[in-house]
C-alpha cells in the first residue's frame, strides 16, 4: 500500500492506515485458520480447536513480519512496481513467512496449543509451506496496494482535468466579457464583429472605443500563439490601445505601441494588429501591422483591398519602426472589413489554405447590401462550408458600415 509523502516528494512510504492494517490482518488470520482446519482433520478431536487457534496466531504473525519487511523495503527507497522489486519482495516475504511460522509456533507451544514435538516434527515441511503462503499473501497485498495507488492517482488526474477545464471555461468567459458587444450601433455607422477561438481562449481580439474628437477607434489583432499566454497579451494590448490612440494618429499609435511591446514581449511573441480611426463623416485612417489587408466592400463593385504603406511587420518584433497610414472615405452603404489570417489560411478539403482569392468570392460580391451582422454570419458560414470543420486557428472579423 503506497502513500505519497507530503510536499510532493518522489519517495513513497507504506500506507499505514488502520483500516488497511486491520483488513490485511483479518485476511491473513482467516487464511491461517483455513490451513489449520485442513491440517486438523487428520488430528485427534481434542487437538482440533487448539490447532485452529494456532493457525490464527500463525496468520497474524506471518502478516506482521511481511508488513514489517514491506515497510522497511519501501523505507530504503527502492522503486516499487518493477520486476526486480517483486523478486526482492518475494524473498523478503518468504523470510517473513518463515519467521512468522516460527514465532507463532513458539507462542502456540507456550500457550499449550500445540505440543513441543509439533515444532520438531513439522519444521522441515512447514518452512516451505509457510514461506510460500507468505509470498502469495504478501505479493497479493503489495499488488493490491499498487492498484489502489494507481486508482487514486487516476482519480486525482481526472479531478485535475475537470478543474483545469472549469478554469479554462472561466477564462473564456472573462475574455468574452473583455470584448465589446458583437453589434454596436452609432449615429452614422454600425459595427458587427465575430470571434471564434480555436481553443478555450483566443489569441485574436477586436476592440471598438470612442475617442474625444468624436471619432471611433476600431482594432482587430492576432497575438502569436494560442491559449492562456496569448490571451494575457491580448488583454494587455487591449487595455493600453485606447490610451495611446487618444492623442495620436493611427500611425503614431502603432509606432508607440510597438516600442512598448518590444520591451515587454519575448523573442517569439508579437501582435499583428490593424487599427482604424473612423470619423462620423465616413472618413477614416488605417494603419496595419502584420494583419491581412482590410477590404472596402462597395455595392455593385468588386471588393477593394486596402494596403497601408510603410512597414508591415507585426508589433513587438523590431524596435524603431515608423508605421504609416492610409486615408479613405466610406460612402453610405459601404463597409470596411477587417479580419485575421485564420480565415484565408483555413485548410480547404484538399488540405491547402483557402486563400485570399477564394475568400473574396465568399464575400458574396458586394455583401448584397446586408447588415454587418448578417454579412459576417453568412461569410463565416460560407468559409465553414469550404474548409475543415475543426478550427486550427482563431477566426476574427469586424465589419464597419456607414449608414
Amino acid at each position: 500500500m503506497l502513500e505519497v509523502t507530503p510536499g510532493g516528494a518522489a519517495a513513497v512510504r507504506p500506507n499505514v492506515k488502520p483500516q488497511n492494517i486491520l483488513r490485511d490482518t483479518v485476511i491473513s488470520v482467516a487464511i491461517g485458520v483455513g490451513i489449520s482446519l485442513f491440517i486438523s482433520l487428520a488430528q485427534p478431536a481434542e487437538f482440533r480447536l487448539r490447532i485452529l487457534g494456532y493457525g490464527a496466531i500463525m496468520g497474524a504473525f506471518i502478516n506482521f513480519f511481511c508488513q514489517a519487511f514491506d515497510y522497511a523495503y519501501r523505507r530504503w527507497g527502492l522503486k516499487p512496481g518493477s520486476e526486480p522489486s517483486r523478486i526482492a519482495l518475494g524473498g523478503l516475504f518468504f523470510v517473513g513467512g518463515c519467521l512468522g511460522w516460527l514465532v507463532s509456533t513458539l507462542v502456540a507451544i507456550q500457550l499449550t496449543l500445540v505440543p513441543a514435538r509439533f515444532l520438531r516434527n513439522l519444521f522441515p515441511s512447514f518452512i516451505p509451506i509457510s514461506g510460500g503462503i507468505a509470498i502469495v499473501i504478501g505479493l497479493l497485498f503489495y499488488t493490491f496496494g499498487l492498484m489502489q495507488e494507481r486508482l487514486r492517482k487516476s482519480v486525482e488526474r481526472v479531478k485535475e482535468t475537470e478543474f483545469a477545464e472549469k478554469e479554462l471555461d472561466l477564462a473564456r468567459s472573462i475574455q468574452k466579457r473583455l470584448l465589446p458587444p458583437t453589434e454596436i450601433d452609432g449615429e452614422t455607422w454600425r459595427i458587427a464583429a465575430r470571434n471564434l477561438a480555436a481553443r478555450f481562449v483566443a489569441g485574436d481580439f477586436y476592440d471598438v472605443f470612442p475617442l474625444s474628437d468624436g471619432a471611433v477607434g476600431v482594432a482587430v489583432a492576432d497575438v502569436s500563439g494560442k491559449g492562456m499566454g496569448a490571451s494575457l497579451i491580448m488583454a494587455s494590448v487591449k487595455a493600453v490601445l485606447p490610451l495611446l490612440a487618444e492623442q495620436r494618429s493611427v500611425a503614431e499609435t502603432l509606432t508607440e505601441l510597438n516600442r512598448r511591446l518590444v520591451l515587454e514581449l519575448g523573442p517569439r511573441e508579437f501582435v499583428a494588429l490593424a487599427f482604424v480611426r473612423y470619423h462620423p463623416d465616413g472618413s477614416f485612417a488605417l494603419a496595419n501591422a502584420g494583419l491581412p489587408d482590410p477590404y472596402r466592400l462597395r455595392p455593385g463593385q468588386p471588393p477593394l483591398a486596402l494596403s497601408a504603406p510603410g512597414p508591415r511587420l507585426p508589433l513587438g518584433l523590431k524596435a524603431k519602426l515608423e508605421y504609416a497610414s492610409l486615408d479613405g472615405r466610406l460612402e453610405p452603404g459601404e463597409k470596411l472589413l477587417l479580419f485575421t489570417d485564420g480565415l484565408p489560411e483555413a485548410p480547404s478539403s484538399p488540405g491547402e489554405p483557402l486563400g485570399y482569392v477564394a475568400l473574396e468570392r465568399l464575400f458574396d460580391g458586394d455583401g448584397s447590401g446586408a447588415s454587418p451582422s448578417v454579412f459576417l454570419d453568412g461569410l463565416f458560414a460560407r468559409v465553414h462550408g469550404e474548409t475543415s470543420t475543426v478550427l486550427e486557428d482563431d477566426w476574427t472579423a469586424l465589419a464597419l458600415e456607414r449608414k
